[in-house]
């Protein structure tokens, strides 16, 4: 984890800054006759009833939004503009931030909790989820997301705990990732229609109606979207994991022949191998398969949904 730090000297008739864990400093109110001192006290109050839940988001962006919004309700005086200067050392920064034409590095990092006036516990998951809003691979991704999910009753928590309704149905991934194209239709009808093996119009509102129970999805002016375009849902295993394999095998001994003369990708090789070289080719899936996501994340005009299965069967015990 990177923490950064921020140094500042303290203006005449101000206390000495007090430098907290994660090196950013409290520095008391500048004396009421300092004109500036009194232009931004009102900017960070002390106390702040209704204040947005650091622990409900999955986006740091999505946070920073909602806190401004409430800022701005709440005080009339209030300017995102002076806010930003203040603690960012520019009166854009806060907002290219949170439009995502800009990235919080540690040093920002440590200035927006302080802006945010985060407790420790807050701060350590501020700090996570930025890391993991900003991680550029999905392993790092899962890493953090299960970070994020320890905090109980936590969105990401929450998400965990509902993953076995996601993973109920081999369908359900199949919408959420449809419901990400570039081309897609607005209507369950349209949407069963274009999905293989064929789903009823009940299956796929079915599925649209989990997605946006759990917050993956929400009603936009083409019907539905994503409201992010990576799940990452930190791993799952035994029951759910099983269940979820044998739809995915059955999803393939189905589709078997048709696969096989559409994209003529399917293959098989059967080979002795000692433990160690097994160990190297379950390393090279993984790499191959953050191959395909960097893939993935650069193309442009999507139109189809795949399923890639990665499977080792042991013949020997």
């Amino acid at each position: 984890m990177e923490i950064g730090s921020v140094a500042t000297v303290p203006n005449p008739g101000t206390a000495s800054p007090i430098r907290s864990q994660f090196g950013a400093e409290n520095v008391k109110s500048p004396r009421k006759s300092d004109f500036q001192g009194q232009h931004l006290d009102h900017l960070n109050p002390k106390t702040e009833p209704g204040r947005p839940d650091i622990f409900q988001h999955l986006e740091y962006r999505s946070y920073l939004a909602d806190y401004v919004e409430w800022r701005q309700k709440g005080n009339l005086r209030f300017s995102k503009r002076a806010f930003s200067q203040k603690y960012f050392g520019s009166t854009g920064i806060l907002y290219e931030v949170i439009q995502g034409r800009r990235d919080l590095g540690p040093k920002l990092r440590v200035r927006c909790a302080a802006a945010l006036g985060l407790n420790d516990k807050e701060n350590e998951y501020f700090e996570l989820l930025v890391q993991h809003n900003q991680a550029k691979h999905d392993l790092e991704r899962n890493f953090l997301f299960e970070k994020l999910s320890r905090f109980r009753n936590s969105k990401p928590w929450v998400v965990r705990e509902n993953q076995h309704k996601y993973y109920a149905k081999w369908y359900y991934a199949v919408v959420f990732s449809y419901l990400g194209l570039d081309k897609r239709k607005a209507t369950a009808k349209e949407i069963a229609a274009e999905i293989t093996p064929a789903l009823t119009d009940a299956q796929v509102s079915e599925a649209i109606d989990l997605l946006m129970e759990l917050e993956l999805v929400k009603k936009s002016e083409r019907g539905y979207a994503l409201t992010r375009n990576h799940l990452v849902s930190g791993g799952f295993t035994g029951e759910v994991a099983l269940e979820y394999n044998r739809q995915i095998q059955k999803l393939t001994s189905d589709l078997a022949q048709e696969d096989m003369m559409r994209f003529k990708a399917f293959s098989t090789q059967v080979t002795t191998v000692s433990s160690e070289s097994l160990k190297a080719i379950r390393m090279k899936f993984v790499a191959f398969q953050q191959e395909m996501q960097d893939i993935v994340a650069k193309d442009k005009g999507t139109d189809k949904v795949c399923t890639v299965v990665f499977q080792i069967i042991p013949n020997t015990k």
